[in-house]
């Protein structure tokens, strides 16, 4: 890494809602031979990080993307209009390649799992401090993943949270659902929405192949199960 070979000290940014997880990465970071990093802020939900690379010269963030209240793709923009020069790493453990292509179309620089060994974070640092995009190679969502999960949706097995949940849903599928939960019929949710029945009942065949669910009970269940927020 250029910074390295300069002798240059980095200065980091970790942005987390898991206070394990920040702390350790942290520890991590400051231990690592060879690599000079100053983590200089932790955010847990990532509202004040834009004021702090304004502010300070941040040469790296670590981004997830749950945080709370907050998506942190949104942030991906932002963060980097703020400061052209600062590096993004997202850091997250959502695998989804609809994630990992919304990411780096906001700017990031970089894409990697919680899960990824040691060896792995420092060749992301390295590429991303040398200017190049770095995709970590469990993202790298391959055709039998894909067809891996289409089977298990088959099956009415669900592998995505809340967070997850929200964002495959449209807007609409979001206010469909919410009626769904509250005991709608098809009839009702349509005079509700000012749409026809047969809309109604082609956006819940899309919410229940979405979660993986082949009934309305099921449906239900899974987003009381997930805690899905659906009126925030």
């Amino acid at each position: 890494m250029r910074g390295k070979r300069n002798g240059m000290r980095l200065n980091v940014v970790i942005v987390d809602d898991h206070v394990i997880f920040t702390e350790g990465l942290a520890a991590l970071l400051g231990e690592v031979p060879g690599l000079d990093v100053k983590v200089v802020h932790i955010s847990h939900d990532g509202k004040d990080v834009e004021r702090i690379v304004e502010k300070r010269r941040i040469h790296l963030v670590f981004l997830d993307l749950n945080l709370g209240e907050i998506n942190g793709l949104d942030l991906i923009a932002p963060l980097k209009e703020a400061s052209p020069d600062t590096r993004i790493m997202v850091v997250s453990g959502y695998d989804d390649q609809k994630f990992v292509k919304q990411a780096f179309i906001n700017g990031t620089d970089g894409y990697m799992l919680k899960g990824s060994p040691l060896s792995e974070l420092i060749e992301g640092i390295e590429t991303v401090m040398e200017d190049n995009t770095f995709m970590g190679r469990g993202v790298q969502v391959t055709a039998r993943s894909h067809e891996r999960k289409r089977r298990d949706r088959k099956k009415g097995q669900r592998y995505m949270d809340s967070f997850a949940l929200k964002n495959h849903l449209t807007k609409r599928e979001h206010e469909i659902l919410h009626l769904i939960t509250e005991a709608f019929s098809n009839k009702e949710i349509a005079e509700k929405l000012f749409i026809s029945d047969q809309t109604v009942s082609v956006h819940r065949k899309n919410i229940m192949r979405k979660l993986g669910v082949s009934n309305t009970v099921s449906l239900v269940k899974a987003a009381n199960d997930l805690k899905y927020q659906l009126d925030n």
